[in-house]
């Protein structure tokens, strides 16, 4: 019994091209977050809040070159690279992995749920709040429970919700500069 196509078969494997952008802003994601480590560990030790807020820039360039390569895969690979880069330099180690993967992984889930609307600024700020969600859920496991109240949830959800529709905007800008500099998104 033979099988039919039913229309032509996409690509389902990567570029060379695409490999190669996701691995350059996964390498710059990751020398930023080893140079990073020692004041971001301070500031989660000093204010969990402020830190929930600056650890956002973690979503923007996997976003850009999500945005770049019209690729939701992109997304947590690039997270991925980053993470398999700097792990030896953070105080997290291995754990930086789920941490930096998982909430974009929920953002490029939703990217894909969405369908191919890339220029739908909706789509990127339902996604980064579902990464954004993901990476407040990931925090509950290492924020102290004496400090658990529901203002101070609140408002680490808040810092952490509006870091990553931050980082949105920042990576919508990246790939605009990127563009006119040359960089040609994927068709």
């Amino acid at each position: 019994m033979s099988s039919v196509a039913s229309g032509p078969r996409r690509a389902t494997r990567a570029s060379s091209r695409m490999l190669l952008i996701v691995a350059a802003f996964g390498a710059l994601e990751a020398v930023l977050t080893a140079a990073s480590a020692p004041a971001m560990a301070a500031v989660a030790w000093a204010s969990p809040i402020v830190y929930a807020f600056a650890a956002g820039f973690h979503f923007v360039l996997p976003l850009a070159a999500g945005m770049l390569l019209r690729s939701w895969a992109a997304i947590p690979l690039t997270s991925c690279v980053a993470a398999a880069l700097a792990f030896p330099f953070s105080t997290l180690g291995f754990l930086l992995f789920p941490a930096l993967a998982l909430p974009t992984l929920a953002a490029g889930a939703i990217v894909r749920l969405l369908g191919s609307q890339w220029t739908s600024r909706t789509r990127w700020v339902l996604a980064s709040t579902v990464g954004g969600l993901v990476a407040f859920l990931i925090s509950l496991a290492v924020i102290s429970p004496d400090l658990f109240s529901p203002l101070f949830l609140c408002a680490v959800l808040a810092a952490r919700i509006l870091s990553a529709v931050t980082a949105v905007v920042l990576a919508h800008l990246l790939v605009a500069g990127l563009k006119r500099a040359g960089i040609r998104s994927r068709a």
